[in-house]
């Protein structure tokens, strides 16, 4: 299972979500639906696998906050 915490050196949280492979935190929202409605698709970049992962109630903020931050 992948432990989420939070980072907060920057001005909004995000979730940390790590790889259940390999445990590195480097990890991307990939895609906001999975094989269930009710998951959300990670990308690891240090082993290359992606994950999904249950969405909670943080999903939507990280999300939003990350196309923030691409603009």
């Amino acid at each position: 299972m992948s432990q989420v915490g939070y980072n907060s050196s920057g001005s909004e949280r995000q979730a940390v979500v790590s790889c259940p492979y390999c445990g590195s935190t480097d990890t991307e929202l990939f895609s906001l639906f999975g094989q269930q409605l009710l998951t959300v698709q990670y990308y690891c970049r240090d082993c290359h696998t992606p994950f999904e992962r249950v969405k909670d109630d943080d999903v939507l903020a990280d999300f939003a906050t990350r196309k923030e931050d691409q603009r």
